[in-house]
């Protein structure tokens, strides 16, 4: 006779799976794991309120390696593939000259000064990896690591704006904007 599986049995086995995982979040090692968390987060968002994107490029490398140790998984590989993306759109910009021979020609001359300032490559790239650092929150994810990638996402927000405010600069986009502003006021 072939034995089959209860479902009462298996959701007993995964109610005492979740009080393990509850109570293992409250021993000293899981706070401690937390505690670690929150600082690395914290960490990250003081280079966030000082404006220092190249420093939080940085920590997301760091925290894309730690990803693909932790998890091992196609998604790990994929957020280090996706970082490494970031990285390259953003070194475009961070060269004037490298940015206006990049950006340039998606602009027509007569229209460049009524023009607003897009990447849509640097939009997917960043709108990706906040898809995947939400894919690691999920499910089981304590408080602090779904704090942690919730900052990690505040982070790369930040720095697709300011890739954004940088190509405006690097085309003189910005110039006419502000000819436009002042003559509103």
């Amino acid at each position: 006779m072939v034995k089959v599986g209860s479902p009462l049995k298996f959701a007993n086995y995964l109610a005492a799976s979740d009080r393990i995982l509850h109570s293992l979040e409250k021993t000293a090692l899981g706070l401690r794991f937390s505690t670690e968390l929150r600082r690395a987060a914290s960490e990250m968002r003081l280079a966030l309120k000082a404006g220092d994107f190249d420093m939080l490029l940085a920590m997301e490398k760091l925290a894309a390696q730690r990803d693909f140790r932790e998890y091992g998984t196609e998604l790990a590989q994929k957020s280090e593939n996706g970082h490494r993306q970031i990285m390259e759109r953003w070194r475009i910009v961070s060269n004037p000259a490298m940015a206006r021979e990049d950006f340039y020609a998606a602009y027509a001359p007569e229209n460049i000064s009524k023009a607003r300032a897009i990447d849509p490559i640097m939009e997917s790239l960043v709108k990706t990896q906040c898809r995947r650092l939400a894919d690691y929150a999920k499910g089981n994810a304590t408080p602090a690591e779904k704090f942690y990638f919730s900052c990690r996402q505040e982070c790369l927000r930040a720095i697709y704006k300011e890739h954004i405010l940088r190509l405006s600069h690097a085309l003189g986009l910005n110039k006419g904007h502000e000819k436009s502003r002042g003559l509103s006021r």
